[in-house]
């Protein structure tokens, strides 16, 4: 694998039939800004999606820094490792509905980061400030 601080490999996945990706290939490195552009139903969000293990890859690599993962063969260490250098904002977000937006921030930082209330409270708080 090259230099690249993200780097995808050889990524496939088929829903019955259908081949959404094809032995997709990424490379991005540290300063890149990266945009996944096309239309709808051609594979963008599934790729994100098997990346962050939210759909199960049918094969590929993936490599972050020093982090190298069998996108297929993955155990649970390995995708909560991906998951702690990693971010995805949903096309169609969701809040959970019985927490403040406090407690919505506080989420990620409290369960894959394994932060300490006070101190993912006081980061929901300067994030609520600014907006």
């Amino acid at each position: 694998m090259s230099n690249a601080i993200i780097e995808i490999k050889s990524l496939k996945k088929t829903f019955a039939q259908n081949n959404v990706l094809r032995g997709i290939d990424l490379s991005i490195n540290e300063g890149d800004v990266t945009v996944l552009l096309g239309p709808s139903g051609s594979g963008k969000t599934t790729l994100l999606r098997c990346v962050n293990f939210l759909e199960k890859a049918d094969s590929g690599i993936l490599r972050i820094d020093d982090l190298n993962v069998d996108l297929q063969k993955a155990k649970k260490q390995d995708v909560l490792a991906v998951r702690r250098k990693t971010a995805m904002v949903f096309q169609n977000y969701a809040l959970f509905a019985n927490k403040t937006a406090g407690e919505n921030i506080m989420e990620g930082l409290l369960v894959s980061k394994k932060m300490k209330i006070a101190e993912a409270r006081s980061i929901a708080e300067t994030m609520l400030e600014k907006v």
